[in-house]
């Protein structure tokens, strides 16, 4: 059976048949539920304005249009109609296509339609309007009128700002734009995965946009509060132009690579391609989504050379922070053993999870996985893994300052023989991370660290068990400043050894302390005391890290010095000198 075909025209006055006319009218009045009420001198005003536009199929009417010519120079559609046996043909958009095409000045496209009017989202959005806002309707019983727009000519001003800048377009899909507005009474498990892309470096380095699709999505919202909230917080994003409503060949190309039985378990990755389109056809270099089914789903469909990358918010971070290259912190306390640190954003976040969940606390590896992702995005410096020279990583941790505290809200180490020479050293380490930053406080704030951990915070002096924490007091001073135990007329060394582990790196003088000077080749000073990286680990066993609270020599037939004492090193050219490692 072939096609029907619609025709389209503008009425003219003066050729008007009656018979299109009566037509006209049964259709508005036969429709009036949806439509609202229109007299006939409304439509026969369109008429000498010639602003009324008809649809046909085998020479009878089956749609019309009316619309009007505001001063403010956009065309606003007071009717689109099409009669119930018509529709699917086309016809709707059609008309309004020819209202476009008569006025190639406007600015836009402007519709009104009742919020409680189902269905009609779809062909609003297939004719290339999208919801930019809502108002009380005229019904007593209080309906709600959205407002559909589709800007028509050249970009305004604020658009080819954005789009002019040479900066990367990244397209946020809604569920990124959900987490970066949404009250905070909703419920976003990757909210704050998403909120690092708010950060201030990053902002300035690209231009985040939404596709139009985003503002449909919105307003299928229920709760009209947080409606209205996210969709006015959202207007700080560009809006792509849409070119779907004219042409979509790349959407129906993409849909077939995704196949037609991905599409039916997943109906929302529609949806999801309508953003993706819109973002290559503007040219974007990155679509943003916490979607999993939608980033597999885009990585086999999309075809090399596409120029567009699915991402999620913590992997666009570690993106950005590469092409910029941004200083980032580099430790030497524990690189020197021959281990380094490096950004979290280099391994798969699944791995990582993996090999650091703590079983001890029924975690799972999808929560730490999430967390990960949150502190990438957030602190993508300073979110980083501790690794051998074979890349295997040993431990994670993940800081930030704030205010005088550097507050650590990851750190896990692996499980093996070193767990707890690396737990000591990462303790000590931290505190060492602090003092770099001239900060008082190091507080551990992850509720799921493990026992080897905890042992290894409560060893070097952290106190507490919820969130340990570590005061640092960096000074020398007298030992009578602080309030000690006094055993025949001095400090109690116990006391003060206690002291000095718990406010390292405060140092206590004034005591009748043993005290010692100790030799130490410059190979050995470089490979224990982190000042360069030393060319002698290879003589010792992997792993193991220098601690406040272990002595070990190598070749030394000398006695220990008795416990408490201070040692001061120096580093000695002779050969006879004697490598050691030791602290009090």
């Amino acid at each position: 059976m072939p096609a029907r075909e619609v025709t389209i025209e503008h009425l003219e006055p003066t050729a008007m048949k009656l018979e299109d006319w009566r037509q006209i009218l049964r259709l508005a009045k036969t429709h009036s539920t949806t439509l609202g009420f229109l007299p006939d001198s409304a439509f026969a005003d369109r008429l000498r304005k010639r602003t009324l536009v008809a649809a046909r199929v085998d020479g009878e009417v089956v749609g019309y249009c009316l619309y009007d010519l505001p001063r403010a120079g956009h065309i606003k559609l007071v009717h689109v109609c099409v009669a119930d046996d018509a529709r699917g043909l086309g016809a709707g958009k059609a008309l309004i296509d020819a209202a476009i095409l008569r006025n190639p000045a406007a600015i836009g496209v402007l519709a009104y339609c009742r919020r409680d009017y189902e269905g009609l989202d779809r062909f609003w959005e297939s004719a290339g309007l999208a919801p930019r806002g809502e108002k009380a309707g005229r019904a007593v019983a209080g309906s709600i009128l959205c407002a559909w727009w589709r800007p028509l000519g050249g970009l305004d001003l604020l658009e080819e700002a954005a789009m002019g800048a040479g900066l990367p377009l990244v397209a946020y899909d809604t569920n990124v734009v959900a987490d970066l507005y949404a009250s905070t009474s909703v419920n976003r498990p990757d909210r704050e995965s998403s909120i690092g892309l708010l950060a201030g470096w990053l902002q300035a380095a690209i231009v985040p946009v939404v596709s139009p699709r985003v503002d449909v999505e919105l307003n299928a919202i229920s709760d009209r509060g947080e409606r209205e909230l996210q969709r006015e917080r959202s207007q700080e994003l560009t809006r792509l132009r849409s070119t779907r409503a004219d042409d979509d060949t790349l959407l129906k190309q993409l849909l077939e690579r995704v196949g037609d039985s991905a599409l039916a378990l997943d109906e929302s990755l529609r949806n999801d391609f309508c953003h993706l389109v819109d973002a290559i056809t503007a040219g974007a270099s990155f679509v943003v989504t916490n979607d999993e089914g939608f980033i597999r789903a885009a990585t086999r469909a999309l075809p090399d050379g596409t120029g567009v990358r699915v991402v999620r918010p913590h992997e666009l971070v570690a993106e950005m922070l590469n092409r910029l290259d941004l200083p980032t912190f580099r430790s030497r306390l524990i690189e020197s053993l021959d281990l380094e640190w490096r950004p979290a954003s280099a391994w798969p976040i699944a791995e990582l999870a993996s090999k650091f969940v703590t079983h001890e606390t029924q975690e799972r590896a999808s929560t730490l996985a999430r967390r990960l992702r949150a502190e990438i995005s957030q602190h993508p410096t300073t979110t980083r893994v501790l690794s051998d020279p074979s890349g295997r990583p040993l431990a994670v941790v993940a800081e930030e300052i704030r205010g005088p505290a550097l507050q650590v809200s990851i750190v896990r180490i692996v499980r093996g023989e070193s767990s707890t020479t690396i737990a000591l050293q990462l303790a000590r380490h931290l505190r060492s991370v602090a003092r770099q930053n001239g900060l008082t406080t190091v507080v551990v704030a992850d509720a799921q660290r493990g026992p080897v951990i905890q042992a290894a915070l409560a060893q070097d002096g952290y106190v507490g068990s919820d969130q340990p924490c570590a005061t640092l007091i960096d000074e020398r001073a007298s030992a009578r400043k602080y309030d000690l135990p006094v055993v025949d007329g001095d400090p109690d060394l116990q006391a003060v050894r206690e002291l000095e582990r718990r406010l390292w790196p405060l140092v206590l003088i004034d005591l009748a302390v043993p005290t010692y000077v100790i030799p130490v080749q410059p190979g050995f000073a470089e490979l224990l005391f982190g000042i360069d990286r030393g060319a002698l680990w290879s003589d010792r066993k992997r792993g193991l890290g220098l601690s406040r609270e272990h002595v070990y020599y190598s070749g030394s037939s000398r006695p220990l010095p008795e416990q408490g004492s201070r040692i001061l090193w120096y580093v000695c050219r002779a050969s006879e000198c004697v490598a050691g490692v030791a602290s009090c």
